[in-house]
């Protein structure tokens, strides 16, 4: 985004279009609709005051209805008080709505966790591809007893910023049981595989630091990586992960600070990274200068029992992050991150800075759940590969022409469609009551809106409902593109 007058800032169209998945009402006028959803963003402060909007054409293509609905649009926000518009320099909120507490540059609310924001969406949520929780989470979190929590309480103060004791050792040994030698000191406990990403992007970046990426990647990495003002360059991925002679190419072109791979199993893809390419990837760290960041988050839902553990090695220049959240549950809101002492030191200093710690009872139940990884990941085997058969049938049946990477684990199909773009697409399925999340914001250069990532660990009524109403919503775009089209949703 330009910073316009040293305080504005200009949003693109299909920014705003990413933004307003997931808010505004779902029936009546269509520019009611979108004035109501503009009008929420600007509430929030995710549009925040002197915000440039985009013109009214190419927020009409971004999200696929005519121009005159802008317009309309805008004259509502504008009689409500929340817009003006200024000679030569276009449509802005208003300047005069109160004075912002947090820089502008920190409420642009197209992100990842935007979906998290304002809790279950109103419509079908494909936008996020969460799993959900085991039984044996409340099974596990119900056992810990008065005395277990009075041994934790009076045995600490409450803060560690590497992480209760009993958790790292309990980490560092399931590594060390896979064929990785890892000790306690090795292991820094963090809330979440976000959080331990952040934690690396700016212990480890610059701006101006190169860091490579695969296309497509997870979108919490690239929005890390890009706050350090790091310079982001994509290499392919395909079915079988990371291209490694894409990559070798690309060292030869340049020496990169950091390159970032999901080795185990990859989110949105579900792509494994293949052996020989693993044992390919391992040589380039000791060939070249570069931290190699390996994203386990979705270790233990990959669709055949693999390895133990899935770190790439023990090399100090390998960081690895796990996760809690996919294997057992997203609430725990517990990560790690796997290297060397200095390294952990490191980044445990750069982690006070803002957290002294995890939960420690969350810690308590991970260190008890932990015993039975083997029994979870054998769960996610026996569930999701049904999950994933109900969602392709479903597509072959609705939407024959849209294809896809089969997946290897995880919760997610990465389709692709036939023509057009999904950034438009997803505005057209909220109508019909779907929440998509456009392909673009999978990519470093958002060369892949021509894919969407959709969600299988859903009940299969909410697959078949969804399908049908995406399916809907895709002929619409076929028939009508940029026309206005006036639906009322049944949103049940």
């Amino acid at each position: 985004m330009d910073l316009l007058d040293g305080s504005g800032l200009r949003f693109p169209a299909d920014q705003v279009a990413r933004m307003m998945v997931g808010t505004g009402a779902r029936s009546g006028p269509l520019y009611r609709q979108l004035s109501d959803s503009l009008a929420e963003l600007i509430d929030r402060g995710e549009l925040p005051p002197s915000a440039v909007l985009p013109p009214e054409r190419a927020l009409a293509t971004a999200l696929t209805v005519s121009r005159t609905t802008v317009v309309a649009a805008y004259q509502a926000l504008r009689e409500s008080g929340r817009l003006e518009r200024r000679q030569g320099s276009g449509t802005r909120v208003r300047a005069d709505r109160g004075r912002e507490t947090v820089s502008n540059s920190l409420l642009a609310g197209d992100h990842a966790a935007s979906q998290f924001l304002d809790g279950p969406l109103a419509t079908i949520d494909f936008a996020t591809a969460a799993l959900p929780s085991l039984d044996l989470v409340a099974d596990v979190a119900s056992s810990l007893t008065r005395d277990d929590y009075l041994r934790l309480t009076s045995s600490h103060h409450g803060y560690h910023l590497r992480g209760l004791t009993a958790l790292r050792e309990r980490i560092a040994r399931w590594y060390s049981d896979g064929g990785v030698p890892t000790t306690p000191e090795e292991i820094l406990i963090t809330s979440g595989a976000q959080q331990a990403l952040e934690l690396v992007a700016r212990g480890c970046l610059h701006p101006g630091d190169g860091v490579i990426v695969e296309q497509p990647t997870y979108r919490g990495a690239l929005e890390a990586f890009s706050r350090t003002g790091s310079r982001l360059r994509p290499v392919r991925a395909d079915e079988d992960g990371l291209d490694v002679r894409s990559l070798e190419t690309l060292l030869r072109t340049g020496s990169p600070r950091l390159v970032y791979v999901q080795a185990a199993v990859h989110n949105p893809t579900g792509a494994v990274l293949s052996e020989d390419r693993r044992q390919r990837l391992a040589r380039l760290v000791d060939q070249h200068e570069f931290v190699l960041v390996d994203d386990t988050s979705l270790a233990g839902t990959g669709f055949a029992e693999g390895p133990g553990t899935p770190a790439l090695g023990s090399h100090e220049r390998i960081v690895t992050i796990g996760s809690m959240s996919k294997l057992f549950w997203g609430g725990l809101r517990l990560g790690w991150i796997r290297a060397v002492p200095q390294v952990v030191s490191r980044l445990a200093q750069v982690r006070g800075i803002t957290d002294l710690g995890s939960s420690l009872v969350a810690q308590e139940v991970a260190v008890r759940l932990l015993d039975h990884s083997s029994a979870a990941s054998a769960e996610r085997r026996s569930t999701l590969p049904g999950g994933l058969r109900t969602l392709t049938d479903l597509l072959a049946t609705q939407l024959p022409d849209w294809t896809w990477q089969q997946p290897r684990g995880g919760a997610s199909l990465w389709v692709r469609l036939p023509q057009g773009d999904a950034t438009h697409l997803a505005q057209l399925a909220l109508r019909y009551g779907v929440a998509l999340l456009p392909g673009s914001v999978f990519s470093a250069d958002g060369s892949t809106d021509n894919h969407t990532r959709l969600p299988f660990a859903l009940p299969p009524a909410t697959l078949h409902s969804g399908i049908t109403r995406l399916a809907q919503a895709w002929q619409t775009y076929l028939e009508r593109g940029a026309v206005d089209v006036t639906v009322t949703s049944t949103i049940t």
